[in-house]
């Protein structure tokens, strides 16, 4: 066992850590249904948290082995805007922590804080790389403009999800602009290149949807900082764009072979249903609340044919080999 584990390793991106974000934030949206449907939707929530928490300390020992084991190829990842990731991970597990399992601690106020900053840190030096791969005398480097980018965007966007309630208003708000300010910009970079160089190659179509995750984690994190609804609805408009935009793409990536690159439909659609929830209870809309259930009920299926995915290809060794990885590096 530990011989056929140990060069699965190598092959552990930071990519992973997308099943933390995926379990977490349903975790998250079911838990603003409870208030519409009751106890089970507490339950689940509470089940799907806690795999989260589950995932998360499994992977950071897995990717500690990593480093220890397979030094250059955890360097090499360090490079990638997927890197992003791995605090994003921790602080949408904060956020569970602190609004579910109520949490408020000086121990999840170190962790949360923790997270923020390395966020922040993963921010500045995917936007480092970024100007740095941009100026050379060929001119800009358009093949680095991928949706990956938008990773280090959505991860500041979702500090309030416990940043307020641990006390930490002013650097919530603080971080939580920064995201807002890089959606903008990679999303014009994104629109031009695009535009120049045509879509993404088909087996990158499924880092379309983390362009959701921006507006829709960014509405979440505006509930928390007390925002008024207008603000939150033109959030919810923003990703509900983007859903449909990326939902155009759906049948061509589903066509691929499965990596697990397609958990980058996870937390956006979790979070978009996570925020339709929250309008929904806000507004007292009857159509809005129907319209919650069934993005949480989408988001659900998907999810669970994400996990059910991941543990076949586990199974049958199609993940954790060399070629799912050149597909996440391929970005």
């Amino acid at each position: 066992m530990a011989r056929s584990a140990h060069p699965r390793l190598k092959f552990l991106a930071p990519g992973w850590f997308a099943v933390v974000l995926g379990w977490g934030g349903l975790a998250l949206a079911w838990h603003q249904a409870t208030a519409l449907l009751g106890e089970p939707a507490a339950m689940i929530s509470q089940a799907l948290g806690w795999a989260a928490i589950g995932a998360l300390g499994l992977l950071a020992l897995l990717t500690g082995l990593r480093l220890q084991r397979h030094a250059s190829d955890w360097l090499a990842d360090v490079r990638h805007p997927v890197l992003a990731l791995v605090p994003m991970a921790m602080l949408v597990i904060a956020g569970f922590a602190v609004q579910v399992l109520g949490a408020n601690n000086v121990w999840m106020a170190g962790f949360w804080m923790f997270g923020a900053l390395a966020q922040l840190a993963a921010t500045v030096w995917v936007f480092h790389r970024l100007r740095q791969s941009a100026a050379t005398d060929k001119g800009p480097n358009w093949a680095g403009i991928t949706p990956a980018l938008f990773l280090a965007a959505a991860g500041n966007v979702v500090v309030p999800f416990a940043g307020v309630a641990l006390g930490f208003q002013i650097w919530s708000v603080a971080q939580w602009t920064i995201g807002a300010l890089f959606f903008v910009v990679v999303l014009v970079l994104f629109m031009v290149r695009v535009t120049a160089f045509g879509m993404l190659p088909r087996k990158l179509l499924p880092m379309l949807f983390i362009t959701v995750a921006p507006p829709a984690a960014g509405g979440l994190g505006l509930a928390q900082l007390g925002a008024p609804v207008e603000a939150l609805e033109g959030a919810w408009g923003i990703a509900l764009f983007f859903v449909i935009l990326s939902f155009l793409s759906f049948k061509p990536m589903m066509q691929e072979a499965f990596t697990i690159g397609h958990w980058a439909l996870s937390f956006p659609l979790a979070a978009f249903a996570g925020l339709s929830m929250h309008l929904a209870l806000m507004t007292q809309n009857g159509a809005m609340q129907t319209f919650a259930i069934l993005a949480l009920a989408l988001a659900s299926v998907i999810i669970g044919w994400l996990t059910l995915a991941t543990a076949r290809g586990l199974r049958d060794g199609s993940l954790l080999a060399p070629e799912p990885v050149a597909l996440i590096h391929a970005a």
